[in-house]
């Protein structure tokens, strides 16, 4: 249910033609995409990452430097929705899993925003992952001209 919820809000901003400029939008990302066994926590500050390639981190943190947007970390829906919720947002890229942004869509709406929904080859909330290209051409989609 939670998938088809996801592709549903997608679709609603995709058919509202939604477009902002970088500094409105903002890359939401969970804190279960950083490694488990990473010693430098990210949960207060994404830019805290050190850039060792382990996880996807670093790249996304690359994405949002190569397209001007803001990146952040949340470490569950409440403070996921307080991010998304600022005046100086005007979208969001959230990346989580179908529960998580089935709650974090609604509870926005009707701010718009894309879900890509993460990978966990480790089971729920830990060491997940993200198709990066997904995440690019949701990115180019949102900034387009």
């Amino acid at each position: 249910m939670g998938r088809r919820v996801v592709k549903a809000f997608n679709l609603l901003t995709r058919l509202r033609r939604t477009r902002c400029k970088p500094e409105e939008l903002l890359i939401l990302t969970p804190s279960c995409l950083q490694r488990s066994d990473c010693p430098q926590k990210i949960t207060n500050d994404i830019n805290e990452c050190r850039r060792c390639g382990r996880c996807k981190v670093k790249d996304l943190i690359e994405l949002g430097e190569k397209y001007g947007v803001r990146c952040a970390v949340a470490t569950g829906g409440r403070l996921a929705l307080e991010l998304a919720q600022q005046d100086r947002v005007k979208a969001v890229l959230a990346i989580a899993c179908e529960k998580e942004l089935q709650e974090g869509m609604f509870g926005m709406f009707p701010k718009p925003g894309l879900g890509i929904i993460n990978v966990r080859p480790h089971g729920p909330c830990t060491d997940t992952d993200v198709d990066l290209a997904e995440v690019e051409e949701a990115l180019k989609w949102l900034l387009r001209d």
